[in-house]
């Protein structure tokens, strides 16, 4: 599981990451406390990799990570300190929500009353440096909901309860019942990829498709982009390699559970996946054949 603390600075994340890893603690299997920023000077792929890294244990052996603040901090504080210049763009954000919504990622918006959060920067200043800048987060953080495709959960520490932050916790984050990445709900998108990277983890971690933050022009952002101009958000899909790293094909049992709505298949191997379990599929061009032979065409998902 994954649980992202965001919120402006005095919002109270640092404290309640402290009351998370006291809660988490009781439970079974091994907690990591990360805490990020502000990574001055650091570019856009190296971040992004920073950013991937800390959800790994969630993703290889399904540790609970607990992160004070991602790369939803991004544009806000890019605002306050780089123009409005935020280092994620659109590709790579829908790459590391797709990976985060692998593991049931659930959003913790810290966001206390405004004159709680200034009162706490006087005492103990954090990124910012001005009240002003402090006033632009804060509003700047009051839309998050509409800035991420995963689960938000508001929370005020002075007026909330946080054993029931927990239960809302729990109830919002989804569950993966495979092994594949993003939002395992129920009637979802499916996207049927290919072949899985090779790995050394065990056979209960997660994969996920076309996350590649090093390509500034490829597959994997030519269809986040698609995707985003079709308006189908990471929410709303689950993808899954059809066959493992060593050429297995992958089990059919996760479909009952997931009954998703339509199912795509990238390519010629996964059409044939889906073919030989009869499974109805609609078949859409291999895309890294699509950017070979046809680099001026649009790549169509929906309407195809």
């Amino acid at each position: 599981m994954l649980i992202i603390l965001e919120g402006p600075d005095g919002g109270g994340k640092s404290t309640l990451a402290e009351k998370l890893r006291l809660h988490l603690r009781h439970k079974q299997g091994i907690q990591h406390m990360v805490k990020h920023g502000p990574y001055t000077g650091v570019d856009a792929e190296h971040l992004c990799r920073i950013y991937f890294r800390s959800m790994s244990p969630a993703l290889s052996f399904d540790d609970t990570v607990v992160m004070d603040r991602s790369w939803l901090s991004e544009p806000i504080y890019g605002d306050a300190y780089r123009n409005g210049v935020s280092r994620v763009d659109m590709p790579r954000r829908r790459m590391l929500e797709r990976t985060a919504l692998s593991r049931g990622a659930v959003v913790v918006l810290c966001q206390p009353d405004f004159d709680v959060c200034a009162d706490a920067f006087s005492k103990r200043p954090e990124y910012l440096d001005t009240v002003d800048q402090l006033r632009d987060v804060y509003q700047a953080y009051e839309t998050l909901d509409l800035q991420t495709h995963l689960p938000v959960i508001h929370y005020d520490y002075i007026h909330d309860d946080v054993e029931e932050l927990f239960l809302k916790i729990a109830a919002a984050s989804i569950q993966n019942h495979a092994s594949g990445g993003g939002a395992f709900r129920c009637g979802n998108i499916l996207m049927l990829c290919d072949k899985g990277p090779q790995t050394n983890v065990k056979s209960s971690a997660v994969v996920v498709p076309f996350v590649n933050f090093l390509d500034n022009d490829g597959p994997s952002r030519m269809l986040a982009q698609a995707l985003e101009q079709e308006g189908i958000t990471e929410r709303m899909l689950y993808w899954i390699n059809t066959q493992t790293s060593q050429g297995m094909p992958a089990d059919t049992g996760f479909i009952d559970k997931l009954k998703p709505s339509r199912i795509f298949a990238l390519g010629n191997n996964a059409y044939t996946w889906a073919l030989n379990n009869s499974i109805k599929a609609i078949k859409l061009p291999p895309p890294l054949h699509h950017m070979q032979n046809y680099p001026d065409q649009p790549y169509h998902i929906m309407e195809t």
